[in-house]
């Protein structure tokens, strides 16, 4: 059964208005985040929008340029601060889609190039949120979409361990 990404996902607007998160990312085109390397001194963070685990934040600017859409689920901190120029969501019902199942079908060529076909605005070609949450994607069962989850980890894991031979081999 194909869904929406927005009968899937929820936006989420908390805002950092106590100022106690100080960890600023952002979201790169290889899909991770990355820290921050703007400089703050004199910015009012209390402004930026908290991004918590299993969260994820998308750039819809520059997808067409780029033919990429930067979107990753946070898993390295429990929350960080984002620019409020990045639409963040999370997973409505895990008990419908898994954040991990999700981030995998983001992951994939052919959403970024369904993306790219969509995004319109101007020279950079930008996507609009509503845009975004129109694309459909297909949603297993939870049993199907747990098994996909576990073979593709097995798949990295093992990337992983040869990527790290193979540093290890070239030192």
């Amino acid at each position: 059964m194909y869904k929406s990404i927005d009968e899937l996902v929820e936006r989420i607007d908390e805002r950092n208005r106590d100022g106690k998160i100080s960890t600023l990312i952002g979201v790169s085109i290889d899909k991770c985040f990355i820290n921050s390397v703007a400089n703050i001194n004199g910015t009012d963070l209390t402004k930026y929008k908290i991004i918590r685990r299993d969260d994820f934040a998308v750039s819809l600017m520059q997808v067409s340029r780029d033919s990429k859409i930067p979107i990753a689920r946070l898993k390295d901190y429990d929350q960080a601060i984002m620019s409020p120029a990045y639409p963040i969501f999370r997973v409505r019902d895990t008990s419908v889609i898994l954040p991990e199942y999700l981030e995998m079908w983001f992951m994939r060529p052919e959403f970024d190039r369904e993306a790219a076909f969509i995004a319109v605005g101007g020279v950079r070609g930008s996507m609009p949120w509503e845009e975004f949450a129109k694309m459909r994607l297909p949603v297993p069962s939870l049993e199907k979409q747990h098994q996909v989850v576990c073979a593709y980890q097995i798949i990295a894991d093992r990337i992983e361990i040869k990527r790290r031979i193979n540093d290890n081999l070239a030192a």
